[in-house]
């Protein structure tokens, strides 16, 4: 009996039927914008400010940043953030070579804080040639 009910229960997790449970972790950091949307320049390079906050207040420090292509870069500007002062990061992206008209860049946030990497995303549209 017992390994009758112990075959259900794992039926049903299979199934998806368990127990609810929420995986979505809440987040350490706060971007600032939540999702950088830019439209390339003439140029093809992106470059801008990031800013971060603590969402609890504590301290946490970015450890490393790493784009999801050879085209991003990220150099930390402040590493820290509690809850009065704000940590900065600073992003490039060549987009030169981007020829769909929607792109996504990601970043892969290392940091101090218990929810460690967190991702910050870049939407970066190419207007149509005229």
């Amino acid at each position: 009996m017992k390994l009758l009910l112990f075959a259900l229960a794992l039926g049903c997790l299979a199934l998806g039927l368990g127990f609810a449970h929420d995986d979505a972790k809440p987040e350490d950091l706060l971007f600032y914008p939540p999702v950088l949307e830019v439209t390339r320049d003439s140029t093809g390079f992106i470059q801008q400010m990031i800013e971060f906050g603590s969402a609890s207040g504590d301290s946490v420090r970015i450890t490393r940043i790493e784009g999801s292509c050879r085209c991003a870069t990220a150099t930390v500007q402040r590493s820290l953030a509690h809850d009065s002062v704000n940590g900065k990061f600073y992003l490039g992206i060549n987009a030169k070579h981007f020829v769909d008209s929607l792109n996504y860049v990601d970043y892969t946030v290392q940091h101090t804080g218990a929810n460690s990497p967190q991702m910050f995303r870049v939407i970066v549209h190419i207007p149509p040639k005229h």
